[in-house]
């Protein structure tokens, strides 16, 4: 055994969810392991140690481990973050409290703004000033920080934000009063505004600057864990960290700039999409809706042209963000949402009840009904399912916990079933239309993708109530989250505030700042000790009316002669898509130049053994259509021939979750493992 030659190159990839922790792993030879562990809320890294183990490889084989952390995120939703106090600029002490003054929820009566993370009396005013345009005015008295930390900081917090005004031109001022922090407080996370957010919006960059602070601790912590425990188990490769901008960088870069891992968990599925995007783009008219259903949430995100879409500004639990992240709709809607009864009324959602103790058909100590519990009562998950490889469904369980709440509303228990089931798709389609319809896109004339643990069993009734014709459940479904963030490259975004008339900028300063950018972003990625390689860049600029509040990002191609009058003819079209009108002899204003380098990823083959013979199922079960039981033929997924068609009703099992293709809808398997559904023309 110890002569034993390993192969090395075996590549794993990690999402913590709600209820599971999803592990996937790819040989150098390109065969495809996948496992699912539950999840542990108490300490994350025994969920994930757990499921690396199931995928049953040898330890010292893994050259690559690519994690989706949900520690920063889940400190910021329960606030057990870290107490945090901010440094600002002398007389602007209540700019993180004031907010935008605005009123998200208007016809809420009883709506509440969300608690800061910091309160006033740990805001700490310095008397510095760098004046708009950059130039230093007043600089940091070494004198004042040092009586401060002697007087109020010291032994008080466990990280310190730094947002001076005007920073984002001329960062100084931050750094030295960093260096004189990290003298007297070494221990301390010192999050300073020009490394997280370096961007004008005094509020949104405080805001961002304060949040990375409440999380820096946590996810240092959990990181550190983390990589302390792998090496225990024998995998001794650096831990790589999927960011919410869709690309991954080394777990020393996400330390450094923590509020980057808050989405990392649900873009993995959004990076699959762009992967399973150019496999089935011939069968597409516009691009994909990608619907991430676990046992907790469900995301929503899409793919146009080959590419996520990116929102330069983001709000998490009431708390703005300045930072490029996958657009993601998140709603408590999944396999685990509790049906309850509410002012004589059914509601679903969004409590959940986790994977612990999960839903009552769990056999785990619950007994509320769920999504999952009702599912599993219509027919819809096969009796046979086994979910995390080995988990077995009770029915019984499931029936007398959906007949507690009937018994209160005097529903029998297929029809409340039914009613839980509709009600979490019609919450579901409603998450979909905020990120479509709300944004004047119509979602019919886009395919859906459906992925996650509960995803392919919802998707053809999301697809019914939004009039879409094609469902696409990929390969690796119930684990795409973390297939995807095999798929995903290296990323890093670097920006900069500067404000100039379009066509009137100096083509030197612009070709000089727009490569500082991307030596700087160059250099953050090779703090993993990656090898030489080459970078890929793209730039871009936020662009606007002049008098305009609001911007548009539009690429920049190049920088040779006449880029700005290119760009400017880039910017009226991208308007004219956008609002249904332009101004093409308004002036037009530049905000922001952006950088983003990316170092491409191996792409993933699926390497799979095709089914030549007939697609037969290996059972036959009964599903409530809606107004009878009718006969179910089961198939296993790996046992379906490409281009067999299947008529629903119909259900697909696969290892990590399970397929539902009701009457009118058919089902064929793509040359790459996808499943195609496609209404049947009446």
């Amino acid at each position: 055994m110890k002569n034993r030659k390993i192969e090395k190159g075996v590549r794993v990839a990690i999402d913590i969810g709600g209820t599971f922790t999803d592990a996937v792993a790819i040989k150098p030879d390109g065969e495809i392991l996948t496992a699912k562990a539950s999840t542990t809320p108490k300490n994350l890294t025994e969920g994930v140690l757990n499921a690396v183990r199931d995928l049953e490889i040898e330890p010292q084989a893994v050259t690559s481990f690519i994690h989706g952390t949900t520690a920063g995120l889940n400190a910021l939703l329960e606030r057990r973050g870290a107490n945090v106090a901010l440094l600002t600029t002398k007389g602007f002490r209540d700019i993180y409290e004031i907010g935008r003054s605005n009123r998200p929820d208007m016809y809420n009566a009883r709506y509440k703004r969300p608690l800061p993370l910091v309160q006033r009396r740990n805001i700490y005013e310095i008397d510095e000033r760098i004046a708009a345009d950059g130039s230093l005015i007043r600089p940091i008295n070494s004198a004042e920080i040092r009586a401060l930390y002697q007087q109020s900081l010291e032994g008080n917090y466990d990280a310190i934000a730094v947002c001076l005004l005007h920073s984002y031109r001329n960062s100084s001022n931050e750094k030295a009063l960093k260096e004189i922090l990290i003298q007297e407080l070494p221990d301390i996370h010192v999050i300073l505004s020009s490394d997280v957010a370096p961007e004008w919006r005094e509020y949104e960059r405080t805001s961002t600057t304060v949040v990375s602070a409440y999380v820096a601790p946590i996810v240092e912590e959990y990181l550190s864990n983390l990589e302390d425990r792998l090496k225990k188990e024998g995998i001794n490769c650096p831990v790589l960290v999927m960011q919410s901008n869709g690309g991954v960088v080394s777990a020393q870069v996400a330390r450094h700039l923590p509020v980057q891992t808050l989405l990392s968990g649900p873009v993995g599925g959004t990076t699959a999409g762009v992967a399973v995007e150019k496999s089935v783009k011939k069968i597409l008219e516009e691009g994909l809706i990608c619907v991430d259903m676990g046992g907790t949430s469900f995301d929503v995100s899409m793919v146009v042209d080959g590419a996520a879409q990116i929102e330069l500004e983001a709000s998490l639990d009431g708390h703005d963000l300045l930072f490029p992240a996958v657009a993601i709709h998140t709603v408590g809607a999944g396999g685990g949402s509790v049906a309850e009864t509410s002012s004589g009324g059914l509601r679903v959602g969004p409590r959940s009840a986790g994977a612990m103790p999960g839903p009552a058909c769990y056999s785990r100590g619950g007994n509320e009904p769920t999504v999952t519990d009702a599912n599993l009562i219509l027919g819809r998950i096969s009796t046979e399912a086994r979910l995390s490889g080995d988990l077995q469904l009770d029915l019984m369980k499931a029936k007398d916990a959906v007949d507690r709440v009937g018994q209160e509303i005097e529903l029998e228990k297929t029809a409340l079933s039914e009613g839980i089931v509709r009600i979490a798709d019609s919450n579901m389609a409603n998450a979909i239309r905020e990120l479509t319809v709300f944004r004047g896109i119509d979602p019919r004339n886009y395919a859906l993708m459906a992925f996650g643990g509960a995803g392919p069993l919802h998707a053809v009734a999301l697809a019914e109530e939004l009039e879409i014709s094609t469902v696409i459940v990929p390969a690796y479904a119930g684990v795409l989250s973390a297939w995807g963030m095999l798929q995903a490259d290296y990323r890093v975004d670097r920006s900069i505030s500067h404000s100039g008339i379009l066509g009137d900028l100096q083509d030197e300063f612009i070709i000089q700042t727009t490569q500082m950018l991307s030596t700087d972003a160059q250099t953050t990625l090779n703090l993993g000790q990656m090898p030489d390689t080459q970078y890929e860049e793209h730039k871009a600029a936020d662009l606007r009316y002049l008098g305009q509040e609001y911007t548009l990002t539009v690429p920049i191609e190049n920088l040779n002669n006449g880029w700005q009058n290119e760009l400017r003819k880039r910017f009226d079209d991208a308007y004219m898509i956008r609002f249904g009108h332009c101004n093409r002899d308004e002036t037009v204003e530049i905000v922001n130049l952006r950088v983003t380098v990316t170092i491409p990823n191996q792409p993933i083959s699926h390497n799979r053994i095709k089914n030549e013979s007939a697609s037969n199922p290996i059972s036959y079960e009964k599903s409530w259509s809606g107004n009878e039981w009718v006969d179910t033929p089961v198939y296993q997924r790996d046992n379906l021939k490409e281009d067999d068609p299947i008529s629903g009703p119909a259900m697909i099992l696969e290892p990590d979750a399970t397929t539902y293709i009701p009457s009118g809808w058919q089902l064929q398997m793509h040359n790459e493992a996808h499943l195609l559904i496609t209404r049947i023309d009446s």
